[in-house]
């Protein structure tokens, strides 16, 4: 998503807090003319029931004059001071809705220029592991080469997050999910010296989702298992099934069964919450979370006895 793009959205919440500001205050205005309506109505009351009782007219006059400016004064003041802190608040609003936008484009414009720099440093760095001869010099550049992969992720996953942020939308379609695991995910992890074990178990069916963001999904809960094993390499079980034949859920379970994750997990998925052990800022399994919301599933954290479990809850499609 462009910058331009990001600063001429129109901010639809801007909109609907606007909205009802001013419903809220028509509401109110009405409310306190038909209150001094009423008010008034019962002032005349109290005065005729004054004069039948022999209370002189300049006595029930001014009773009646002082009344009404009381309650002018009084319905004028609150009235006041209710639109002069709407006003407030919806400047206030207005204001942090603007520079939130402006960040956002910001921070989605800085994340898309560092993908060029990436890819050529990546390249250099391929190119260099090829023709370098000296076996000393080979675990600094794989090093270097892990590094890259690793800020490319991450550049990757904040890209995603402006973009959902910002009102995104994703592309669903149906996915034979065991297929796309295998083809799409752990190959991109086999050969080599591997630094992850999968066991590998899913049913056969399609689910309703975008294949974007699956990818994201899964690559960022593999890369954390990789981050946060024990030992390596990291072992990791995909289980999938479906409770029943009219459900309309796939149950998904990615289990890292030598995790060394220390913390609470019912705070895992919101922003900037992590582990005690973590070194990252908890962007990554928020973002899961985002993304598996937007696909209309939901997704839990659980850790016991060295195993961390992510359990995802899609949408099955029955059409296939």
């Amino acid at each position: 998503m462009s910058q331009a793009g990001v600063l001429s959205k129109p901010d639809r919440r801007v909109k609907l807090i606007v909205s009802i500001q001013v419903i809220w205050m028509a509401t109110l205005v009405v409310l306190i003319l038909w209150w001094g309506t009423l008010l008034r109505q019962q002032s005349d009351e109290i005065a005729n029931l004054q004069a039948q009782l022999g209370v002189p007219e300049p006595t029930i006059s001014a009773r009646l004059e002082r009344t009404e400016r009381m309650i002018a004064g009084e319905s004028g003041t609150f009235v006041l001071l209710i639109l002069v802190i709407n006003s407030v608040l919806v400047y206030l609003f207005v204001r942090d809705s603007r520079r939130a936008r402006s960040i956002q484009a910001f921070f989605a414009s800085i994340t898309h220029e560092l993908r060029t720099p990436l890819t050529s440093i990546k390249l250099q760095a391929e190119a260099l592991q090829d023709i370098e001869d000296d076996p000393k010099h080979q675990p600094f550049i794989k090093r270097l080469l892990e590094d890259v992969e690793r800020l490319e992720g991450q550049v990757q996953r904040s890209l995603e997050l402006a973009r959902i942020e910002g009102g995104g939308k994703l592309t669903i379609e149906p996915i034979q999910l065991r297929n796309f695991i295998q083809t799409k995910i752990l190959s991109s992890y086999q050969g080599g010296e591997s630094r992850v074990s999968f066991d590998v178990s899913l049913a056969d069916a399609f689910v309703n989702a975008d294949p974007t963001a699956l990818t994201i999904i899964f690559r960022n809960v593999i890369d954390n298992a990789i981050k946060y094993s024990s030992e390596l390499p990291a072992r990791i079980k995909v289980q999938g099934v479906i409770p029943s034949q009219q459900s309309t859920s796939y149950l998904v379970y990615v289990i890292h069964t030598n995790s060394a994750f220390e913390g609470d997990t019912e705070l895992l998925g919101q922003l900037f919450e992590r582990g005690r052990n973590s070194q990252g800022a908890g962007v990554g399994l928020y973002l899961i979370r985002t993304l598996v919301h937007k696909m209309g599933g939901k997704v839990a954290y659980s850790a016991r006895g060295g195993q961390f479990i992510h359990q995802f809850n899609l949408e099955v499609d029955h059409g296939h």
